[in-house]
């Protein structure tokens, strides 16, 4: 049986025509009796196509695919495994099984830290994590230059707004690692001058990555969108290696009377765990993740997290327990604003 596996990377392309290669690969009584590589000249579908029956491909094992491009690949008699997810490693081992089966990789990979990860002693007389201690070095410092009271809601001009420039001179930096600032900001760009269409969150967020060329996401989430990060994770092993890591990690205790008594309802979770932001980003760390993306960590934790982690952040969902997660809705409530400004009231 000759296989046709569209990659993207390590991985399966979670679509055809994004693939950078196609694996050619033929198992003969659950082994592997050839294999070879052939680059994607073309990312248009009908070439893609013929590359495959070509080449002479019983069955196309791939990510996602249309309905109309799944008719046109079985009326030219080769079979579709699709909604597939994995490295190449793994989908060869399952072919040799016998496994490999439509949905593959999307529920039952794992993405647990690694067991090299698991075993080292990293804790240190707290129980936390060791991780750089808080130092001087790199916290932003006001500039020279800068204004006190610097405002630009307050400016008049906006002369910006006119696509012309703001006198008001910045500094331009570029990280010496080949401009990988410069880099961001082009994927950046890339994704908000999109013209064809209105990318949600989430669609940038892939987006951004493979632009990157990121291959490892580290995903920092609170225990209280556990279910949303699980849809998450699942969405994203299409595309990468995913680590999620929670945020009682370490389950380091405290001694409070009040929180002792306290159980969170939707996980069962006791309250007298602390969340570790610290612990969640040596983690990362030592995986070595391309990138963190936060879900829903509170409010503290998540700078706490940003501070120690290695890799670039990101915050993809925020958790509102009163605006079912979505703090931009106080800003046009009459209700919530007044709260935010008694705020202070009884506060010590």
């Amino acid at each position: 049986m000759r296989y046709g596996i569209p990659l993207l990377g390590n991985r399966i392309a979670p679509r055809c025509t994004i693939a950078e290669a196609i694996l050619l690969i033929t198992i003969r009584r659950n082994k592997v009796s050839s294999q070879n590589v052939l680059p994607v000249e073309s990312h248009n579908w009908e070439e893609i196509l013929r590359m495959f029956v070509t080449a002479q491909v019983d069955t196309l094992v791939c990510g996602g695919i249309s309905r109309s491009a799944k008719e046109a690949v079985l009326a030219n008699r080769v079979a579709v495994i699709d909604n597939v997810a994995g490295t190449v490693e793994e989908l060869v081992l399952a072919l040799q099984k016998g496994t490999l089966r439509v949905g593959y990789g999307l529920q039952d990979l794992g993405g647990s830290v690694s067991a090299e990860v698991e075993k080292k002693d990293t804790s240190d007389d707290n129980g936390l994590l060791s991780h750089g201690r808080d130092t001087k070095e790199g916290r932003m410092k006001n500039k020279a230059g800068v204004p006190s009271g610097f405002d630009c809601l307050a400016c008049r001009d906006r002369v910006c707004l006119r696509g012309e420039a703001c006198e008001f001179k910045t500094p331009r930096r570029r990280t010496p690692e080949n401009g990988t600032e410069h880099q961001m900001m082009e994927s950046a760009m890339d994704i908000s001058c999109e013209r064809d269409r209105t990318l949600c969150r989430l669609s940038e967020l892939i987006y951004f990555c493979l632009g990157m060329k990121y291959k490892r996401i580290g995903v920092a989430f609170c225990i209280d969108l556990l279910e949303p990060t699980e849809i998450l994770v699942a969405v994203l092993r299409r595309f990468f290696e995913v680590y999620p890591v929670c945020c009682k990690i370490g389950g380091i205790r405290v001694n409070d009377p009040f929180m002792n008594e306290q159980t969170n309802i939707k996980t069962g979770i006791p309250s007298e765990i602390l969340c570790n932001p610290v612990g969640q980003a040596a983690v990362m760390n030592k995986i070595g993740v391309d990138l963190n993306v936060i879900v829903g960590l509170c409010m503290g934790a998540d700078c706490v997290f940003t501070r120690h982690s290695q890799a670039p952040v990101t915050t993809l969902f925020v958790k509102d327990r009163s605006l079912a997660n979505n703090p931009i809705g106080a800003l046009y409530s009459e209700y919530y604003l007044k709260e935010a400004y008694t705020a202070s009231v009884g506060w010590v």
